[in-house]
């Protein structure tokens, strides 16, 4: 009920063309490049990326991440599709480090999970659990970042028999 009140005394407006409506309007996600580059060589069945980490995409993550703009999560999770089309999916947050969740006050990545998660129909496992802490991967190169993260995670709890996506 507050955010219908809040709306319509303060509607929301692009964060990137100021149009009144979304936080991220059809129009500028519609100019974001696609992912193109190579896919990642890791142990899962599948990998999708749906946009380049550039431009308009960039600009909202760093704002999310940085900015306390939680509700970007879910103007993202809008033009995310759906990975499972009519299956029940698993959403799990890579976790941030504890440091980080303490300076921001919450997780980006808890945030976007639920938001697809709820778009789609899902749920959130927070099975995933960091297990050791890492510096951070913002001015790292791909070599280096895989190797920051390489035993940072392990799975906690019973096995998940949908599918999860990350």
């Amino acid at each position: 009920m507050w955010e219908r009140i809040i709306q319509a005394v303060f509607p929301d407006r692009c964060l990137i063309c100021g149009v009144y409506g979304q936080l991220f309007c059809m129009t500028c996600a519609l100019t974001c490049p696609r992912y193109t580059g190579d896919l990642p060589d890791v142990m899962v069945d599948e990998v999708v990326v749906q946009y380049a980490y550039t431009g308009h995409i960039r600009r909202l993550i760093l704002l999310l991440k940085y900015a306390g703009r939680r509700r970007i999560a879910s103007a993202l999770a809008t033009y995310m599709p759906a990975v499972y089309v009519g299956r029940r999916v698993c959403y799990v947050a890579i976790p941030a480090a504890p440091v980080r969740v303490a300076q921001r006050g919450y997780d980006q990545a808890v945030l976007l999970a639920h938001a697809l998660a709820q778009r789609h129909h899902g749920y959130v496992s927070t099975q995933l659990i960091r297990v050791r802490d890492t510096p951070t991967q913002a001015k790292l190169n791909k070599h280096a970042r895989q190797r920051n993260v390489a035993g940072a995670f392990c799975w906690q709890g019973p096995t998940v028999h949908d599918p999860i996506v990350l």
